[in-house]
């Protein structure tokens, strides 16, 4: 396997105030391994653990490591940045810890096509469902795994009990995919994602070649034109199996049937295998998007890319400093106080004659502040730091305080409008984040609003609509 390239450690020239003195800055670019993709497959999988550099490792051994903020791009090996238009970021996930957690966390997630396994109940995603029982306790598939609230908190602590560890380790990206490309993640003075002896970084990638080779010109996109496998439809080689709920023999997670009861009732069609056109579970690690009995893929020239990160971290061991750790949690315009949610839905065109700027799609709903179904949890906690997750054609998404109706956030797509990477016309490069230097306090049983607005002039299938947002808990 090719060994990821490091790029120099940049001493950054800042200076963050932890609780007890001035903290000085350092930012690394690291490499993932080479990625490699032809026109219309996808990359959805996880990578072997990247060894963080000797230094930071040393500096920070027995230490914890404030993570303050992170970007994450596609590169060629050249460094040069490639466009969304010929490798598509759906989303990505990096976890980082010590090298054995890691390394436990990366041989957990093989044989999973979506990028993690899939338990079997859906026990603390649907209120009043429960897990199958089970007399095998290491079963993977009866491991209350995805259950818990915090899904990626739950991987990470059997990763942990794997290697015989318990350390924090911090977890970055879930749903966050090309429109965070151009948004900041800096978390405000004081908070970070902490980590307990860092020593490597276990990523995933959900990629997605999108460029037309030469040999077919009639498939080439044109200046502003984006690629219908940014929706990832589902081609005649999928095999959908309406009765076992599975694609390809594989169940996903989300399971179908975890829409709110509004979506069910507008039958929106990705509630529903039998009516599902296309969306992350038809894109499957190693899948063509394309109907594959029309091309020899083989023939496809193969594309090779790389994840590229920029992680800035305090010096200073972050215990030492005082500072407040950040942990995710996040709100699904499809989820309800009875369910997490279905993760994506489709956005059906606007009726004949309405004028292009009537064209909106609006869906709202109403969740539990910490992102559960339960409503009797005790607790508080605070949200430095929130930004949406839209896909193409989304216009923005708002959090409001139910109970008062007072906004929180409201997070709105930026459009590139160029064909420079970073730019690309008609694709989302950004997203407005919210930053809280005074953050607001929530209990957990407070009710959120979440309002996502798409244009539909044109239709769209296995959109999204998030509120990613980090979180402090505050003692009792």
């Amino acid at each position: 396997m090719r060994a990821p390239l490091l790029f120099l450690l940049l001493a950054a020239s800042g200076c963050i105030l932890g609780s007890t003195r001035c903290a000085k800055e350092t930012t690394i670019e690291l490499l993932s391994a080479p990625i490699k993709l032809r026109y219309g497959q996808v990359h959805n999988t996880w990578q072997e653990p990247i060894d963080l550099p000797d230094d930071v490792v040393k500096k920070f051994e027995n230490g914890t490591m404030a993570l303050v903020d992170y970007m994450i791009d596609i590169v060629y090996e050249n460094g040069s940045r490639v466009p969304l238009y010929d490798t598509y970021n759906h989303h990505y996930i990096f976890n980082m810890g010590t090298k054995k957690a890691m390394n436990s966390l990366y041989d957990f997630m093989q044989d999973a096509p979506y990028g993690f396994q899939t338990p079997d109940g859906l026990e603390g995603w649907v209120k009043g469902a429960k897990n199958p029982s089970s007399d095998d306790e290491d079963a993977i598939n009866n491991r209350k795994l995805l259950m818990s609230p915090q899904m990626m908190a739950a991987m990470r602590a059997k990763a942990n009990e794997a290697a015989e560890q318990d350390p924090d380790t911090a977890m970055v990206g879930s749903a966050s995919g090309a429109e965070e490309r151009g948004t900041p993640h800096r978390l405000p003075e004081g908070y970070a994602y902490l980590v307990d002896t860092p020593e490597a970084l276990a990523p995933l990638f959900h990629f997605i070649n999108t460029k037309a080779p030469d040999s077919l010109p009639e498939e080439q996109l044109k200046t502003g034109e984006y690629s219908p496998f940014l929706q990832c439809p589902c081609t005649p080689q999928r095999v959908l199996n309406e009765e076992n709920g599975t694609v390809d023999g594989w169940k996903p997670f989300p399971p179908f049937g975890t829409c709110s009861k509004q979506f069910y009732e507008l039958e929106n069609p990705s509630c529903s295998l039998e009516t599902y056109k296309g969306g992350f579970r038809c894109c499957e690690n190693g899948n063509y998007l394309i109907d594959t009995d029309n091309y020899n893929v083989d023939e496809f020239p193969e594309d090779v890319v790389y994840g590229k990160f920029v992680l800035t971290f305090l010096d200073d061991d972050a215990r030492e400093l005082g500072i407040k750790e950040t942990t995710g949690i996040g709100h699904d315009v499809t989820g309800s106080l009875e369910t997490r949610g279905n993760i994506e839905f489709d956005v059906p065109q606007c009726e004949n004659g309405t004028l292009p700027e009537d064209c909106i799609y609006e869906q709202s709903t109403v969740m539990y502040a910490d992102g559960g179904i339960d409503g009797s949890t005790d607790g508080k906690f605070l949200i430095p730091y929130t930004v949406g997750h839209l896909h193409v054609g989304g216009i923005d998404i708002s959090l409001y305080d139910d109970s008062t109706g007072e906004l929180i956030c409201r997070s709105e797509a930026i459009y590139g409008n160029g064909t420079e990477p970073a730019n690309e016309e008609n694709y989302i490069v950004g997203m407005t984040p919210c930053y809280f230097d005074d953050p607001p306090v929530f209990n957990k049983n407070d009710k959120f609003r979440i309002v996502s607005r798409y244009n539909n002039t044109k239709p769209h299938f296995g959109v999204m609509s998030l509120f990613l947002s980090t979180s402090h808990e505050i003692d009792a």
